[in-house]
């Protein structure tokens, strides 16, 4: 696999880069919010490389339709909000739902289709 490629990982299957690292997809799983109007979907991801192993999860919501851009693709992202005494406010928020920083390596979930595949976008720092 090339880093900076987006690549699409199947149920079930694992890949493997040119260094070791290799990224298994296991199994998703979904939850409603309490009031029922908010669905987030996650997948279950390991990463291993040299006998190191993490599993964590990337998450899409029913809702990130009326996101914008910066806030699905960037880790950091700007967000304006309306406090309570009705003035806006611009903060910085983190997008951990959609981004694993893990060791050297940046995965970014692009697309997903639950129960089937993930594509994701893997890049990696340069020593």
């Amino acid at each position: 696999m090339k880093y900076g490629s987006i690549i699409e990982i199947n149920r079930g299957s694992t890949i493997v880069f040119e260094d070791g690292l290799s990224i298994s997809l296991g199994f998703f799983s979904h939850k409603n919010s309490v009031d029922g109007t908010i669905t987030k979907a996650s997948v279950q991801i390991t990463l291993s490389i040299h006998n190191d192993e993490t599993e964590q999860l990337l998450s899409i919501y029913n809702n990130d339709h009326l996101k914008s851009e910066e806030e699905l693709n960037a880790f950091e992202y700007t967000k304006t909000i309306i406090g309570e005494d009705g003035m806006e406010y611009t903060t910085i928020s983190t997008n951990y739902d959609r981004f694993i920083l893990w060791k050297a390596y940046k995965i970014q979930l692009k697309e997903f289709e639950y129960d089937e595949f993930i594509k994701v976008l893997v890049t990696k720092k340069s020593s």
